[in-house]
């Protein structure tokens, strides 16, 4: 007969199995959850630094925007003259928002970015301190000037009242001369009559004198309607200062002669001259000039128009600088948004994966403690068996969930690649089509923006019919960019139609004599092929009508054993290869890298010649599919 504390102690050896390992599947559960809880708040908290790194990003660009467009708004101002009481410290604030921008983006990528950025704000700041002199000097000036104007005026009013009461004068004593000449003759005597004669064909100086000072009044009021100050040195130098060596010839006393009317025109000429050109000024006879003096009208208004050229030349400045500034500023920003963008991506990335691996222990864990329990309570001896069934069925799941997670990766591998070239191949399209034309359209509403104040509104009617004449070929350029992007003619007839359409589309648009010589490839490529192709003579058509300035261009397509060469030459200014296809590729023109990519898509390979003012020549080979 068995011994029953024997068999009870063979009952209570799996009970303690089962107590032991559902201890130690719940200690190392436990276990699992502290790491994986651990790993999530330390992911979160890294999010969580993102996302606030994230937010200094954004709180410091719009506090440097906020004060280029403040330092933007001033200059403006002073270029209208406009003074204010600004102090350095808005100089000072921008300096040190782009040192804190650059030590929180803290990339080494962007050092020539900020770099230039650096140049471009020092240049501004240069260029405003050149603005508030010239508002300075310029509100000196200019208000000095009616004053001026005035004094001439009035000078000259003067004189004409001298030559006036002169002229009176020289009439009565002629009358006293005549009556005397009379009495002195009989009575209708030849010698009275030639004597009367005689006396009233005598010059009259002051009638001379009034002519020209007339005309000096004229030549003062042209200087207020002269717009460039190259033309004022002629009416200074040769019509003005004739006119006062003439009147000074005609007011200078003969000998013997006394007259107060000529002592004091002599006077007001001294007077008018020293209020024209200024204190100190020197009539040069010899090299027939007039060197200025101080604070004359003309030398005023020689300020003015040099000073209101000068506004110009800085505005442009100025407006170079501040696109220089938001080409870099975006550059910087697309490239601090692109490192948050990625740095977020990746940790919420890390977290997925964390709460799934965080379920698949959970569930693992319960399956195993599930089966070992019930197969050690059912029957210990048949506990070997079943951990190796559970063994099996842990690695056919991690096989199947590694197979799962690789496909996972490539089927999102395969939709980043196709929505990386549908974003491509938009932005090749979109590249020289509308975004120079909105460019220059800017241009056009900031040029009006600039002269609302300085004309009339009327004045600024032909450059609005401009402006709408140019949205109308925006809106065209966006209907024929609609069209190229899904070309029909394609679709319809094939690629040799669709390249007869758009050699004759070229040739109309823009005015250029081509010569096609072409052999029948429809039958040669296959659908996507004969698509590319397209786009990549399109876009060699494109770059040479908009770039090279050619006159005549050849398109010649051959068949040459398993492939065909395509041949495009032009006779237009060239560009430096080199230069375009071997530089980084953020540095090159788009159209170029889309030719490059669309020919790699094909299979095949491009060879580009060209030189500054040499002629260029693109050619391709596409295999023949």
């Amino acid at each position: 007969m068995k011994n029953p504390s024997a068999v009870k102690k063979r009952e209570e050896n799996p009970i303690k199995l089962v107590w032991l390992i559902t201890l130690l599947s719940f200690s190392v559960g436990v276990f699992m959850v502290y790491i994986v809880w651990s790993t999530l708040t330390s992911i979160r908290t890294e999010r969580e630094n993102l996302f606030e790194l994230k937010e200094n990003f954004i709180s410091i660009q719009t506090k440097l925007e906020n004060s280029l467009s403040k330092q933007k708004s001033v200059i403006e101002d002073l270029l209208e003259v406009k003074l204010s009481d600004s102090s350095q410290n808005d100089d000072y604030i921008l300096v040190n928002l782009l040192k804190d921008y650059r030590q929180v983006v803290s990339d080494p990528i962007l050092a020539p970015a900020f770099e230039k950025l650096d140049k471009n704000i020092n240049s501004l700041l240069s260029t405003k301190n050149k603005i508030t002199w010239w508002a300075s000097a310029y509100n000196r000036t200019v208000p000095r000037i009616p004053s001026a104007k005035k004094e001439v005026e009035s000078i000259l009013y003067k004189i004409l009242e001298t030559v006036d009461k002169a002229e009176g004068q020289q009439r009565l004593d002629r009358a006293a001369m005549i009556r005397k000449i009379k009495k002195n003759y009989s009575r209708g005597s030849k010698q009275v009559d030639i004597a009367i004669i005689n006396q009233l064909t005598e010059q009259n100086v002051y009638s001379i004198i009034r002519r020209d000072i007339t005309d000096l009044v004229q030549l003062s009021e042209r200087l207020h309607a002269i717009p460039e100050a190259d033309n004022l040195t002629d009416l200074k130098d040769n019509k003005i200062r004739t006119l006062l060596a003439r009147v000074r010839m005609n007011t200078k006393l003969s000998e013997g002669e006394k007259s107060s009317e000529k002592i004091e025109l002599y006077s007001l000429l001294d007077d008018y001259e020293t209020a024209m050109f200024g204190q100190g000024y020197t009539i040069d006879n010899d090299h027939q000039t007039i060197i200025l003096g101080y604070d004359g009208e003309y030398g005023l208004i020689l300020d003015r128009l040099r000073m209101e050229s000068e506004k110009e030349i800085l505005q442009a400045e100025a407006n170079r600088i501040y696109d220089n500034i938001e080409l870099t500023l975006g550059e910087v920003t697309g490239r601090t948004n692109a490192i948050t963008q990625q740095e977020v991506i990746k940790v919420e990335k890390v977290l997925r994966q964390t709460w799934r691996t965080m379920v698949i222990i959970w569930i693992v864990t319960s399956l195993i403690y599930a089966m070992l329990a019930y197969e050690i309570i059912m029957a210990a001896r048949n506990q070997i068996k079943a951990l190796a069934d559970s063994n099996i069925e842990l690695e056919a799941m991690a096989d199947e969930l590694g197979r799962s997670q690789e496909r996972l990766h490539r089927l999102s591998s395969d939709l980043f690649s196709v929505q990386e070239n549908e974003r491509k191949r938009i932005a090749f399209e979109l590249h020289d089509e509308l975004g120079q034309s909105m460019a220059a359209l800017k241009l056009q509403v900031g040029s009006i923006a600039r002269r609302l104040g300085d004309v009339k509104p009327v004045d600024l009617l032909p450059v609005c019919d401009e402006m709408r004449s140019n949205i109308n070929q925006i809106i065209e350029n966006v209907r024929r960019l609609a069209r190229d992007l899904s070309p029909v003619v394609l679709d319809d007839l094939g690629l040799q139609a669709a390249i007869e359409y758009l050699v004759n589309n070229f040739s109309k648009i823009y005015n250029v004599k081509i010569r096609y010589q072409y052999t029948d490839i429809n039958h040669l490529f296959n659908e996507d092929s004969q698509r590319i192709i397209y786009r990549i003579l399109q876009e060699a058509l494109t770059n040479i009508g908009k770039h090279a300035g050619a006159k005549h261009v050849s398109l010649v397509i051959k068949e040459e054993g398993h492939a065909v060469r395509f041949t495009v030459k032009d006779d237009g200014r060239g560009f430096n290869v080199h230069k375009t296809l071997y530089t980084k590729d953020a540095e090159r023109g788009m159209g170029l890298a889309a030719m490059s990519e669309r020919v790699r898509i094909l299979g095949g390979k491009i060879n580009i010649v060209s030189r500054p003012g040499i002629d260029t020549t693109v050619t391709f080979a596409a295999p023949i599919k």
